[in-house]
């Protein structure tokens, strides 16, 4: 067995010596290994702060602004509302990249956005004059419609920037007018526009309705002026569909009970007098649509028809114009400003109007019978296919007109009922004299 030599002191000392040093790079080391841990974790901490997060994206946002790259600038935009909802910089940066896309819709939806997150008014007020700025836009392109003016009052009601608004409002007027004065106005109200396919008065409606309750907190002159303005369309001529002429009526007598217009007094005297028309002859439209031309015997022959009769042909006519033969129709109404602000109005014929659901027409011409003035009324039914033809027109006559008694003829009042139509290859008529009469006769030509 091999014997075990034992250290010296000398070496026992210098071994200890050895070890303690072994500790002391240990420790060492392993207070630099925290020190170091410790750092990383302190720099990871700061590096993912979430306002250094947010300043890191917005500066990343602000960069692709300037370097053009607006996809990648939305993107940094919208990881820092990720952060903070309530960055009004965040905001601003994206509005700015889809403004610089030529993107105003997503512009002004994200201002609008951000102002109801932080209800900061910088954006609002931002989101307002981008607003102001695209209707400017459509105004000097020479697209100013009731969409623009949509976006003016848009931003009156957010009651911001109101002197700008009031200027372009009254722009926008001057703009609309005289693009109806250059065109056809009267597919400003009709049912049916034939380009768009869609009916303005809706939106009109709109604009007037949301006027309205502006001038109720806004009580000031600039605004009275702009909805006086507003509540009357100065034009020539105007078509109105029927089921919008009450709802314009309306409007102008709100607009006049807040302040009184003489033009406005005038068109509406000229609407009441076409409601009264309309009035006396709805009853007869469902008579004739269902058929039944017997109820105009009675019609024809009262105080009421036959002073219609009359005041068109002694010219004493007030508002309804026309001459000889004169339409009712139920479609639409057609209103005439002449050059004093006086107002007529009348009905398309049926040639004018072919998807007419049917049209009356008033006999207003001089014609005796022996001294005795007639009274005529005719209707002409909806055609019943795409073709014009075959075209039938049904005229019921109140004359003095011989009758055949027997074997002689007598002069007295009687009914004639004609049945017209048209073929492409001409008219046949079918006569009923003395129509319901003892002595009723028949003939065609």
């Amino acid at each position: 067995m091999k014997r075990v030599r034992r250290l010296t002191k000398e070496e026992m000392k210098k071994k200890r010596r050895r070890e303690r040093h072994r500790i002391v790079i240990m420790q060492r080391l392993f207070r630099a290994a925290f020190i170091i841990a410790a750092a990383a974790g302190i720099f990871f901490a700061v590096w993912n702060y979430p306002a250094l997060k947010l300043e890191r994206q917005l500066h990343a946002g602000e960069e692709f602004i300037q370097e053009a790259s607006y996809e990648e600038a939305i993107e940094s935009c919208e990881k820092a509302l990720k952060i903070d909802s309530t960055s009004v910089q965040a905001y601003r940066y994206m509005a700015n990249a889809y403004l610089d896309m030529q993107d105003e819709s997503h512009a002004k939806q994200i201002l609008y956005e951000g102002w109801e997150n932080t209800k900061d008014e910088s954006l609002l007020k931002y989101y307002c004059t981008a607003v102001l700025n695209e209707a400017v836009e459509e105004i000097n392109g020479d697209n100013c419609s009731l969409e623009t003016i949509g976006k003016i009052i848009n931003v009156l009601e957010q009651n911001i920037i109101n002197e700008e608004a009031y200027k372009l409002l009254y722009t926008s007027y001057d703009y609309l007018m005289q693009k109806l004065y250059d065109k056809d106005a009267s597919t400003l109200f009709l049912d049916e526009d034939k380009e768009k396919e869609t009916c303005a008065f809706e939106a009109y409606e709109d604009i007037m309705n949301r006027l309205f309750a502006l001038a109720s907190g806004n009580d000031t002159e600039e605004m009275k002026q702009i909805l006086s303005l507003y509540a009357y369309i100065d034009v020539p001529e105007l078509k109105i569909s029927r089921q919008h002429i009450g709802s314009y009526k309306e409007i102008l007598e709100k607009a006049e009970s807040a302040a009184a217009s003489e033009k406005r007094q005038k068109l509406l005297a000229c609407m009441e007098k076409e409601q009264e028309i309309q009035n006396i002859f709805a009853d007869m439209f469902t008579q004739f649509d269902a058929g039944n031309y017997e109820a105009a015997k009675d019609f024809i022959v009262s105080e009421t028809y036959t002073g219609i009769r009359d005041a068109f042909i002694n010219q004493t006519m007030e508002y309804w114009s026309g001459a000889t033969y004169i339409p009712v129709a139920r479609e639409y109404t057609v209103f005439r400003q002449d050059d004093t602000g006086a107002w007529t109005f009348a009905y398309p014929a049926f040639e004018e109007n072919e998807n007419t659901a049917g049209v009356i027409t008033v006999a207003g011409n001089k014609m005796m019978d022996d001294g005795i003035q007639r009274t005529s009324i005719a209707y002409e039914p909806a055609k019943q296919s795409e073709s014009y033809y075959p075209h039938t027109e049904y005229a019921i006559t109140y004359m003095f007109s011989n009758v055949q008694k027997k074997n002689a003829f007598e002069a007295e009042m009687n009914y004639h009922l004609e049945t017209r139509t048209w073929t492409e290859e001409g008219m046949t008529t079918i006569m009923i004299g003395d129509w319901g009469g003892p002595y009723q006769w028949e003939k065609t030509y």
